[in-house]
């Protein structure tokens, strides 16, 4: 996804003259060439997080369309002030994009894990957030969000689902799997293939959009979700504040039958203390085929 990313950087400031893009001392070879040839845009900010975003919503004041990018929790959360108050309250046209989401970097340990990312964000008025779970799909979602011309927030991971692009777009809900089963499951981001590898009966509903669900995505909502819905969101992030929550505002908000039972399985909020690698947390959490089938097959 970073690849494709590098690919989008720069395709955007080859396209709009007013793109720029602002970098925490991070991905130097993946963006060479828009350095190379975009000099006079291409800004390395260092590891000064917050005045990287402060700098970026001054840019976005004075005429140019600002990218930030760097590691989730030293932008999130180190400059989540800046975003909030520079970005969010000025609603400034900023995109954000950050590698290393929830555990990606487990190898360096828990002060590089963030996976209260999209809890944050979501708090925020104006900001859309974003969990593209391939590369096809973050492209497609940067290129629309940008003709809007709003605050943005992209989490990028380095698992990829195999499915191509099943966003539905910006607030788009997309019913991958049908089944005349009770059982629902609404996933976002890669584990939409550990779902679907688990085997189990039940209709599945694929988002990237944490912010919003358009019209139609609200009708496939109320038609997947009723008093006899056994409903589970999985996701790779917080169980608190994240894609969970955001569904059952969802319900709650536009009178939706809540369903007869309910459960986030994500991340728990504890820390994650262990080192080693993505793969070897997931196995932990339960975030595997084998693991969500004996969370859901009951």
């Amino acid at each position: 996804m970073r690849q494709q990313f590098a690919k989008t950087v720069y395709d955007t400031l080859s396209s709009d003259s007013s793109a720029a893009i602002l970098i925490g001392d991070i991905s130097h070879y993946l963006l060479r060439e828009t350095e190379e040839d975009f000099p006079n845009r291409f800004y390395n900010m260092g590891i000064c997080e917050q005045s990287m975003v402060g700098m970026a919503a001054g840019l976005s004041i004075g005429g140019i369309r600002p990218i930030v990018h760097t590691i989730t929790p030293f932008c999130v959360e180190r400059a989540f002030e800046q975003i909030k108050i520079d970005v969010s309250y000025q609603n400034l046209p900023v995109s954000i994009v950050t590698v290393g989401a929830s555990f990606d970097y487990a190898s360096l340990g828990c002060t590089h894990h963030c996976y209260e990312d999209i809890a944050l964000m979501r708090t925020l008025p104006n900001v859309q957030v974003f969990v593209p779970g391939s590369s096809k799909e973050f492209d497609n979602l940067f290129k629309e969000s940008w003709k809007q011309k709003t605050p943005n927030y992209f989490k990028l991971t380095t698992k990829e689902h195999s499915l191509g692009d099943v966003s539905g777009g910006i607030g788009g809900l997309v019913h991958i799997k049908k089944s005349n089963s009770h059982r629902t499951v609404i996933v976002c981001g890669h584990l939409v293939d550990d779902v679907l590898e688990s085997g189990i009966d039940c209709n599945v509903l694929y988002t990237a959009s944490m912010t919003g669900l358009s019209e139609d995505s609200l009708e496939t909502l109320s038609k997947n979700v009723g008093r006899e819905t056994h409903l589970y969101v999985v996701e790779e992030n917080s169980v608190v504040g994240g894609l969970g929550d955001a569904i059952l505002e969802s319900i709650s908000c536009n009178n939706f039958h809540m369903p007869a039972r309910f459960k986030r399985l994500g991340i728990p909020v504890k820390w994650l203390t262990n080192y080693g690698k993505a793969s070897e947390h997931r196995e932990a959490l339960g975030l595997t085929p084998k693991g969500i089938r004996e969370a859901i097959d009951v």
